[in-house]
């Protein structure tokens, strides 16, 4: 006999021969352990088969098709209704050569087909074949199980960069202003990024005085790439004393330290603003942002802000010119990533002035949270969201 090439992992593989034949059933494990398998369970019948597979867990069985009490056949289709073994390699070997049984066999589950007299050295090498596919397969199923595990952490990780509830709480009492908030990846990971800052002020100031200081990044990209961005910009931003910064001084700080950190041809876009209550104005710059959108009690559509800006990571030297919207008590801020206007219509994309009108649609909803979901389900209605998407509503108390 031809020496077969190594297998690796081939002697700790498990074969379950099936065969009501007792010699049929030595002469099977005789070739096996010629071939290096020597994990070997034998069976008498179909019942006895399925009755062993929770015990033995093969790697393979062998299978004879005609039997007493529980033939191949319907062993077969017993087996694939069993989740825990829909996947497992049946080679059956049987003296039945015609099509209609072949086609039987496969309809009924099986994986391989091999005719009697057995052929030593073409059954060795379908056995090795099968054995060395369900072990790649397997090594690909903990592949995958441990990457999404790993992927799962890191967007848990990447939602608690965003403010939590709590904190959003804590804002809306000291500030006046309430935010509710969606963010949703395109893949496990995105390139989003949302934040605010509060500083309170001079001790005794009442509700909605003191500076709140929003900002609202998205990154070229998507996945883990455009995540890891997210992190660094945290990092960054976690160290900036922004009390005494003005919108545009932010961006232009930030931009800064982007463009030491991201590879050629990575960017981010970015929108920071101030909430200006004695003022009753937003006041904000942008680095290539999407345009906000801001309305009061009483109005029949949304105002739509300049966005324009260099974005973030692109020249060190960038300066951001700083625009101001109207923002009284009652009025609201609508904030949100390209995800919500790039949406496909027709022959072009939703854009700013068609997301105006869906908004304009739900400017009566007072909760902030069905606003939100409300819009999200007509966006989804006119068609795919390929993009992160983030979506931010600011309410000025009144």
């Amino acid at each position: 006999m031809n020496k077969l090439p190594e297998v690796p992992g081939l002697e700790t593989a498990r074969v379950l021969v099936v065969d009501d034949n007792r010699v049929n059933r030595h002469l099977l494990q005789a070739l096996l352990e010629r071939g290096g398998v020597t994990r070997i369970e034998m069976a008498e019948d179909g019942n006895d088969a399925l009755a062993r597979l929770d015990a033995f867990r093969p790697d393979l069985i062998l299978l004879d098709l005609m039997m007493p009490n529980l033939d191949g056949f319907e062993m077969c289709r017993r087996l694939r209704a069993l989740p825990a073994w829909k996947d497992l390699p049946v080679l059956v070997q049987s003296s039945l050569n015609r099509a209609e049984d072949r086609a039987k066999a496969f309809a009924a589950g099986a994986t391989d087909y091999v005719t009697k007299p057995i052929n030593a050295v073409e059954l060795l090498a379908r056995v090795r074949i099968h054995l060395q596919n369900r072990a790649l397969l397997h090594d690909l199923q903990c592949f995958r199980e441990r990457t999404e595990s790993e992927l799962s952490l890191a967007r848990k990780m990447q939602e608690r960069l965003m403010p939590s509830p709590e904190r959003l709480a804590e804002v809306e009492a000291a500030a006046g202003v309430g935010i509710a908030a969606h963010f949703a990846p395109s893949s496990e990971l995105g390139g989003d990024f949302w934040d605010l800052r509060h500083n309170a002020g001079e001790r005794g100031q009442g509700q909605g005085q003191g500076r709140t200081m929003l900002y609202m990044v998205d990154f070229s990209g998507h996945g883990v790439g455009a995540a890891l961005n997210t992190f660094r910009l945290h990092a960054i931003c976690q160290q900036m004393d922004m009390s005494g910064l003005t919108p545009g001084a932010l961006l232009s700080t930030v931009n800064r330290r982007l463009c030491a950190l991201l590879p050629n041809g990575q960017f981010a876009t970015m929108l920071a603003g101030v909430v200006e209550p004695a003022e009753n104005r937003f006041v904000y710059a942008s680095a290539g942002s999407t345009r906000p959108m801001v309305w009061a009690p009483g109005d029949a559509e949304p105002l739509l802000g300049d966005s324009a800006g260099l974005p973030l990571g692109l020249l060190a030297s960038a300066e951001y010119e700083e625009r101001s919207l109207p923002l009284p008590p009652g009025g609201r801020l609508f904030l949100y990533s390209d995800g919500a206007i790039e949406i496909p219509v027709g022959n072009d994309v939703l854009d700013e002035p068609g997301l105006a009108a869906l908004v304009a649609e739900r400017m009566d909803e007072t909760d902030g949270d069905r606003f939100l979901d409300g819009l999200l389900d007509r966006l989804r209605a006119i068609g795919p969201i390929d993009d992160d998407l983030t979506a931010l509503l600011l309410t000025r108390k009144g």
